[in-house]
């Protein structure tokens, strides 16, 4: 059965003048030119090792002898078959052109190898080392803003781009403006014309290329979603993460079916992508043979009516197709390096974001115990249309033990991470014993807070070295194991075969150590005492322990939280009875204030929440818990 014809969209002349509109705009607004960009591979390529400029510089310069020598090795051949001149000349000459031929050949491939392989490797990881500082070091706030999130996405992408041509494509370009150049060079002895006969056919291919690549820049809208969800699917089929579920729930069958409804979408669009450019391309390689054919007809004339040898007209035949060739690669390079330079920029402009916080110099922490005052704050998150807090004050007294409590959603996490600097109030001030959070040097800020979130990670490393984030010859041994028996997974650590020597995460080595949910937690808690801030901030530390390993952290609640004020988040109300103060968190201020007694016997939303929790450890067996 014939295969159905594909059938191209069209590409209408409001949506084309709308495409070419967009990119003139995207490339006027562009952060850096394409020159620009070209001068960074260049300059990053050559900070990040010389044998990249190098393997680079060998590359261009082989290829192009290579070629001058093949295309004159040709003349003197014909020369040295005709007998035109001295053969014992015409035969040295011939050996030396073929002889150094095979060297630079030999010269560009070894250069070529070491720079796909070795020179690369030390390129790539560099851009890769680069994005992760950008990741790590950025402001944890801006990192969560889904508009950063799609630039990191385009830097991303932008890496591979980079990493994957980057290099190979300015070879290949200065390759064809050197090729331009020698042939150029060569033809134009002959007459200043064939350069114009060769060269318009060439342009006017490269405007060809231009209009085939806009149709498919501006048809882009119709299958990225494709590709989004393509590379969803594929991302969650294929991860740990989502594996028990897909067993359980048998939904392998189904996950097929959204990959193959996504992949014929993409598909589709695809093929009309493959049949533009075959229509285009046709059109490009008329053009160019036109060009070609008068330029090979020229030199025809002249060896028939004997105004050339034989031998030049072998190197003037082959020169119009190697200038040929040049024109068209380096045309076809030079737009390719146009699109390759707007992913430059993705990822430049996402490296070169500016932080809000102060990351120069600030004033100097305070030592001792601290007070930390909420004054007005007000937080909404990046494209959220109402605010999380609103006008939100109260003060962490020095020394105290707070306790936040209330529904999910409610904002207690979001107070966690302001508190700790991770974000900045929408309005409003945070004061540090009375100066503004803000006044400080922000990494200093962070190492007054030992903390503990609900999502919990884990490096593929030591037990020793996840908790410290010290090698090994710099922890302090003592303080560890103080920090493991404060936890309650001393004994644990202690009866692995390799105790803290042992490593983490299985997925990684074959070796590791699995921990439970609530030693996780145990090893987060250690790691957060280890550090030894000034403030302690626990967020649900106690979620995933039984109750009585609940039971024994809340008795060393006192003890690991002496001479620190500290924040404690907990849905389970009976633990905040170990705390000073207690604010209840509801639509994002406070509703109810006061300690665990005072609060119960306010008998508001605290006491009604607490009865109901208690409810469910007092029923009898067989009583109805709906009653």
């Amino acid at each position: 059965m014939a295969k159905k014809r594909v059938k191209i969209q069209k590409y209408e002349r409001s949506k084309q003048k709308k495409a070419w509109t967009l990119w003139y705009k995207e490339r006027d607004e562009a952060s850096h030119t394409v020159l620009q960009n070209m001068l960074w591979v260049l300059r990053e390529s050559w900070k990040t090792s010389k044998s990249i400029a190098l393997c680079m510089f060998l590359v261009v310069l082989g290829r192009t002898l290579e070629n001058l020598c093949s295309s004159f090795t040709d003349k003197y051949v014909v020369e040295l078959a005709l007998g035109t001149s001295s053969r014992v000349t015409l035969t040295v000459i011939t050996l030396l052109l073929i002889i150094s031929s095979r060297l630079f050949r030999t010269l560009a491939n070894e250069a070529g190898n070491y720079d796909s392989y070795v020179a690369s490797f030390r390129f790539k990881k560099m851009l890769h080392r680069r994005l992760m500082k950008k990741q790590m070091t950025m402001d944890y706030e801006m990192a969560e803003d889904p508009t950063v999130s799609d630039n990191r996405q385009k830097a991303a992408t932008a890496n591979s781009w980079i990493i994957s041509a980057a290099n190979r494509n300015m070879e290949e370009l200065m390759i064809a403006l050197l090729g331009i150049v020698s042939y150029g060079s060569i033809l134009s002895i002959l007459s200043p014309v064939m350069l114009l006969i060769v060269a318009v056919p060439a342009i006017t291919s490269y405007y060809i290329n231009k209009h085939k690549m806009m149709w498919i820049w501006g048809m882009a809208e119709n299958w990225q979603g494709y590709e989004r969800e393509l590379d969803y699917i594929t991302g969650a089929g294929m991860s740990y993460k989502y594996g028990k579920d897909v067993r359980l729930f048998g939904m392998e069958k189904w996950f097929d079916s959204l990959f193959q409804r996504s992949k014929n979408n993409r598909l589709e669009w695809y093929e009309q992508q493959d049949a533009w450019e075959r229509r285009w391309d046709i059109l490009g390689l008329i053009v160019q043979g036109i060009g070609n054919f008068a330029a090979y007809a020229y030199v025809i004339y002249l060896v028939v009516s004997g105004n050339i040898g034989v031998g030049s007209f072998v190197l003037y035949f082959s020169s119009i197709a190697m200038l040929a060739g040049a024109f068209r690669d380096w045309c076809d390079k030079y737009s390719g390096f146009q699109w390759f330079s707007n992913n430059i920029n993705y990822m430049r402009d996402y490296c070169d974001m500016k932080d809000k916080t102060n990351r120069g110099e600030g004033k100097p922490l305070p030592e001792g115990e601290c007070e930390i005052e909420f004054r007005n704050v007000t937080y909404t998150y990046a494209g959220a249309e109402e605010p999380t807090l609103r006008n939100l004050s109260f003060t962490l007294n020095k020394g105290e033990k707070l306790a936040l409590v209330g529904l999910n959603g409610a904002g207690k996490t979001t107070i966690i991470k302001l508190l700790c600097g991770l974000y900045d109030p929408t309005n409003g001030e945070i004061l540090l014993n009375g100066v503004n959070v803000k006044e400080y040097n922000r990494e200093e800020y962070f190492t007054m807070f030992s903390t503990v979130f609900q999502d919990i990670s884990f490096l593929p490393v030591t037990v020793a070295e996840n908790i410290t984030m010290q090698n090994k010859a710099d922890l302090d041994m003592e303080r560890l194991t103080e920090c493991l028996k404060k936890a309650g997974i001393y004994e644990k650590v202690q009866s692995l075969p390799q105790g803290l020597d042992s490593r983490m995460i299985r997925s990684v080595f074959e070796d590791a150590v699995e921990f439970s949910g609530g030693e996780t937690q145990k090893l987060a808690l250690a790691r957060a005492l280890y550090k030894g801030g000034a403030v302690l901030l626990l967020d649900e530390p106690t979620a995933a322990l039984d109750p009585i390993a609940e039971q024994e952290m809340y008795l060393r609640y006192a003890e690991f939280s002496q001479n620190k004020s500290s924040v404690f988040i907990s849905h389970r109300l009976a633990s905040t009875r170990f705390c000073d103060r207690i604010l209840l968190i509801e639509n994002g201020g406070i509703a109810e204030e006061g300690t665990h007694s005072e609060l119960m016997q306010l008998n508001g939303k605290y006491a009604e929440l607490f009865n109901l929790q208690s409810s469910y450890y007092n029923k009898k067996e067989g009583e109805n818990f709906d009653a």
